[in-house]
């Protein structure tokens, strides 16, 4: 028989509670492209209806100048939301490296959002992960906990990801590492 280990007083309790708080993120986070798929991060939202134009949105750039959603016309887009205190997220980087290597010179773009509230960790993040393409950090309205764009689509959680077609309708909505993949082979056949 195997002896159970004995813990110091407490320490059983705080192992037990973080336990059950992984498990609670476990159910409630939706880790980003190249994880496993898990439901229920967005909201019913009719501005996410794939085949249907995704309203423009103009944000501010690590410059201090601004981009609209709809400079990006023309161009197959992913927009990923993210932060830099997001894990999932921030793993899910090198692969979106990968495809931007792959794809950008054919008509492939990301715009990466952050949702971060300190402006400061969102450029060290950026620094960090070197990621090429264009950034844009999304605003929090007086008195809200969430930030704008996500609000308006509807999103409750990061990592999140919007694909639109070169016209800026909705090509996928949250969709995985494998999805993003293969709608990229279709989209870039020879």
């Amino acid at each position: 028989m195997i002896n159970p280990v004995k813990y110091p007083t407490g320490v059983k309790t705080k192992l037990r509670a973080w336990f059950l708080l992984l498990g609670f993120f476990a159910i409630t986070v939706k880790p980003a492209a190249g994880f496993t798929v898990i439901k229920d991060t967005i909201m019913q939202n009719s501005n996410l209806v794939k085949g249907k134009p995704l309203p423009d949105f103009n944000l501010q750039t690590p410059d201090g100048t601004s981009i609209k959603l709809s400079s990006l016309k023309g161009h197959v887009v992913l927009i990923d939301f993210w932060a830099s205190w997001c894990m999932p997220c921030r793993a899910a980087i090198p692969h979106l490296k990968e495809l931007y290597k792959k794809y950008h010179e054919k008509g492939f773009e990301i715009l990466s959002v952050s949702i971060d509230q300190n402006s400061k960790a969102w450029n060290n993040a950026m620094q960090k992960e070197a990621m090429p393409w264009p950034h844009a950090i999304d605003k929090y309205d007086a008195g809200k906990d969430a930030s704008a764009v996500m609000i308006a689509f509807g999103i409750t959680s990061v990592p999140f990801a919007i694909m639109l077609d070169k016209e800026g309708k909705v090509m996928q909505v949250n969709p995985i590492a494998a999805e993003i993949d293969q709608q990229l082979l279709e989209a870039f056949k020879p």
